[in-house]
């Protein structure tokens, strides 16, 4: 326990750090969801705001998830601070639950954010329970970007895990349908984008927002992409490790 609040305390120290980042990844789509919902905000249902509110919220999560985990696990390697973990007392599974936590508090401060203007600054208007629950399945959901994120943070450069990065980042903004509704999209690339996993977290976030009903069957497909990326993620580092 004694080493798990010392490697707590360290990444906060190093969230601090990247204060200027952590403001643009969880600024730029609070500034965007302004932007578009205030182009659309006169003749828009309360729904379609609400919607949008949470797309951009996962689109926060997303940004976090490419840019914020493989930047600071290489950094982390570079600066051999894994490997001082690795030949000291405290074991690399309390080093990957302490950047797991960290994560998923940059998270919840995107959720905060986000949420916040849109209920103060758009007059998005929800009872506090929908609002808890909505964020508990984005926080559960984001497990996918997570895993996705500690997949590019695998590439052998900086450069690429940039490169590659951002491509996936965006392909998974535009096909899941968090910027524009995929209707407006060709047919052939509806069925494209159907299958990501940003679609389907949105999906289940939807269904409990309109209906009050949980949608498993897009849940389970979002817990498949976790499996799947994970297993890679472990196939791809044990083989790094044995080389």
């Amino acid at each position: 326990m004694k080493y798990m609040t010392s490697l707590m305390k360290i990444e906060l120290i190093l969230m601090k750090r990247q204060a200027a980042y952590y403001l643009l990844s969880i600024g730029l789509p609070s500034v965007f969801y302004l932007i578009f919902s205030g182009m659309m905000s006169g003749n828009a249902p309360a729904s379609v705001l609400q919607a949008y509110l949470f797309s951009m919220t996962v689109f926060s999560i997303m940004s976090s998830a490419f840019f914020s985990i493989p930047s600071t696990l290489q950094s982390d390697k570079n600066n051999n601070w894994q490997k001082m973990i690795q030949h000291s007392p405290i074991s690399m599974v309390k080093y990957y639950i302490s950047k797991l936590c960290s994560t998923l508090l940059t998270f919840m401060l995107s959720i905060i954010v986000v949420f916040s203007v849109g209920h103060f600054v758009r007059g998005v208007d929800l009872p506090m329970v929908d609002w808890l629950v909505i964020a508990l399945i984005l926080l559960v959901g984001s497990m996918v970007f997570i895993a996705m994120g500690v997949l590019v943070s695998l590439l052998p450069s900086a450069q690429l895990m940039s490169v590659v990065g951002n491509i996936v980042y965006m392909a998974l903004a535009v096909l899941g349908g968090l910027w524009f509704p995929l209707t407006m999209f060709p047919k052939w690339l509806q069925s494209i984008g159907k299958l990501t996993p940003s679609y389907q977290l949105m999906q289940v976030v939807s269904s409990y927002l309109e209906h009050h009903q949980f949608n498993g069957k897009a849940a389970l497909i979002v817990l498949i992409y976790t499996v799947l990326v994970s297993i890679l993620v472990l196939q791809l580092k044990n083989r790094i490790e044995v080389k």
